[in-house]
């Protein structure tokens, strides 16, 4: 492996800093922004830091969502956590019979099935909306949880069979040829080897498709207009349009921080097999 000469490794670390601050920065003002006092904001607008910390913001945040957007928070939360719920169990069901399939059976033409997943992934989601729309206008789903969950596991099976099928591909076939030899059926092999073995990618899919699904705007806004089935995304439009009341900006930022917690909540709970995943394949044996 090459070395690195002085003026490389001194490019590469400030490149890092440099994207590192771009990322991180704004989080880190909207953190602090959330515990000003509103005479402090603009008065100390570079400075992150608050003067003075409050959360006086927070409780405002919480019962703007019950007078401005008449939905609380904990239905905004129910209503993303079923939608996102449903369509990551959707998802990995079809992308784990998928991947198995591509790899414990040989048939003819298998990889040209794959290639065609995973083109479907590259389709830009605007496309579908009036095909979507339609379907789902004819099943009378608008406004529904299936209006949303349909479209989000469907569209998370590419990405979520493409992480699976690579990592089962990784599981040698002496396992299988084993279980088989004493008894066990492809389902049977599928459910007590395949699986099991596959927490990381599975943790890796659960963590992508969730932050894809749970951020997802375009779809709700289309499919839901009852303002008792919006989630999270859909309702901080509404706040951050204003809604029906002009918004601080320290209420805002406390609203951002209400609606981002449960990412942060399932990274740590799948941080260690994540990180397994998305290492999977880079070293072999």
């Amino acid at each position: 492996m090459q070395k690195l000469t002085i003026g490389q490794k001194i490019f590469s670390r400030v490149y890092i800093i440099i994207l590192l601050a771009i990322i991180i920065l704004p989080l880190i003002w909207v953190f602090f922004l959330a515990f000003k006092k509103p005479n402090e904001i603009f008065q100390s607008f570079l400075f992150f830091f608050p003067k003075h910390f409050t959360i006086e913001n927070f409780p405002k945040a919480i019962e703007l969502a019950k007078t401005g957007l008449l939905v609380s928070y904990q239905r905004m939360y129910l209503n993303s956590a079923i939608v996102t719920a449903g369509g990551i169990i959707l998802a990995i069901l079809a992308a784990s019979f998928g991947a198995f399939s591509i790899v414990y059976y040989k048939f003819k033409g298998r990889e040209v099935y794959y290639t065609f997943v995973l083109l479907s992934y590259m389709i830009p989601i605007q496309i579908l909306l009036i095909p979507l729309y339609l379907i789902l206008y004819r099943f009378k789903l608008l406004n529904t949880y299936f209006a949303l969950i349909f479209p989000y596991g469907t569209l998370g099976i590419p990405i979520a069979t493409m992480i699976l099928r690579n990592f089962f591909s990784q599981i040698p076939t002496e396992i299988r040829d084993a279980a088989f030899i004493d008894g066990a059926n492809s389902f049977q092999i599928f459910k007590n080897i395949y699986l099991p073995l596959a927490k990381p990618a599975l943790a890796t899919c659960i963590i992508f498709l969730f932050l894809d699904m749970w951020n997802e705007f375009l779809f709700a806004f289309i499919f839901i207009r009852k303002e008792s089935l919006a989630t999270l995304p859909l309702a901080m439009s509404k706040i951050g349009m204003g809604g029906r009341t002009l918004i601080p900006w320290g209420v805002y930022a406390a609203s951002i921080l209400i609606a981002i917690v449960p990412i942060f909540i399932v990274f740590m709970i799948f941080q260690r097999w994540f990180i397994k995943g998305a290492m999977m394949g880079s070293v072999k044996g």
